[in-house]
């Protein structure tokens, strides 16, 4: 009974101190990349991408052209018909409410502008769909008004190959049960 005693106190031991998933809402794919695994999205790291603001016509056509770490799909944000504050729908309110992102608080993001954005979801002919990252509101605008972008692009551009510590500290804790288990083996024969 004392063999099983020791080398599950010892993998008890290593599980309890390691986090049990690599799990994280936003992660840094390098080249100024941020994949948000909630929505299968990827973001530019820079919010401000290119500095300035500019009319909705102009943001939809800059990003359906953008080149940027070898990929040629972005867009826009896409925003629901939710008005107001708690708008956690849109992909630039889920940023904001569930992921926690603002321009008082920018997380791993840079230059988040305390402003809006406009989103790729037009309201109607003269109107588009916009989020405020200093206040956490969403509302139309008029297109021709100028306005910050950040583009997105589904998927994510890179999986980064970490091994999970759950199983590295169960690979661990079975090499040193083996390890143990043939010292024993070896007083026995002697």
């Amino acid at each position: 009974m004392k063999r099983f005693y020791v080398p599950a106190l010892i993998l008890f031991m290593l599980i309890s101190v390691l986090p049990l998933s690599a799990h994280a809402g936003l992660a840094y794919r390098g080249s100024g990349l941020v994949y948000d695994d909630d929505l299968n999205v990827t973001w530019l790291l820079n919010a401000n991408y290119p500095a300035g603001t500019m009319t909705w016509s102009e943001a939809a056509d800059w990003a359906e052209n953008l080149v940027f770490g070898g990929y040629d799909d972005w867009r826009l944000p896409l925003s629901d018909t939710c008005t107001g504050k708690g708008c956690t729908e849109s992909e630039m309110g889920h940023l904001y409410y569930l992921e926690g992102i603002s321009a008082a608080s920018p997380g791993i993001f840079t230059d988040v502008r305390p402003s809006l954005y406009w989103s790729s979801t037009e309201y109607d002919a003269a109107r588009a769909w916009r989020f405020n990252f200093k206040y956490g509101t969403q509302s139309t605008g008029k297109k021709t008004q100028r306005r910050y972008v950040w583009a997105v692009r589904d998927g994510d551009v890179a999986l980064p190959v970490v091994p999970e510590p759950a199983g590295a500290a169960l690979f661990i804790a079975g090499g040193a049960a083996l390890a143990v288990r043939r010292l024993r083996k070896k007083k026995v024969l002697r």
